[in-house]
């Protein structure tokens, strides 16, 4: 039996279990909280649609993309590489709109989906962060 690609095997709804972002000196920040909220779907014919939140309450003058992201797409999977690039076309953080976002993929037994980045970090002047999502699989209904 051939087992199916990422592509294949990232189909479906995962609901998520886990937000971390790792500073280069090993400081980790949950910046969604230790319980955060969201789902991810992917369709079979490419596109995905995300939701995270930290749940409330939350203060008065902060800003959305301090505890909300939401953003859909295309999407696009490069088996070779590991990767799945997440096409922005619409986003509640203006500035990722019409941007790429690319994520490493794991699936983890069982039923465990892990998505990460190595980027610059807005809490750290510059310097590079990973940020690892942990989604667990919905099961049918």
């Amino acid at each position: 039996m051939v087992k199916p690609g990422i592509r294949g095997r990232l189909i479906g709804c995962w609901r998520l279990a886990g937000f971390t972002v790792t500073a280069a000196g090993g400081q980790t920040d949950h910046p969604l909280g230790d319980k955060p909220l969201g789902t991810i779907l992917y369709t079979p014919d490419g596109y995905m649609s995300a939701q995270l939140a930290r749940p409330g309450p939350y203060e008065d003058d902060q800003e959305p993309d301090a505890y909300y992201i939401a953003y859909s797409g295309p999407c696009d999977v490069d088996e070779q590489a590991g990767t799945v690039t997440h096409q922005v076309e619409v986003s509640v953080i203006p500035d990722w709109r019409g941007t790429s976002q690319i994520r490493q993929v794991q699936f983890r037994e069982p039923g465990l989906l892990v998505l990460s980045t190595m980027e610059d970090s807005p809490h750290s002047d510059g310097a590079q962060a990973t940020t690892t999502i942990t989604w667990a699989r919905q099961p049918p209904r």
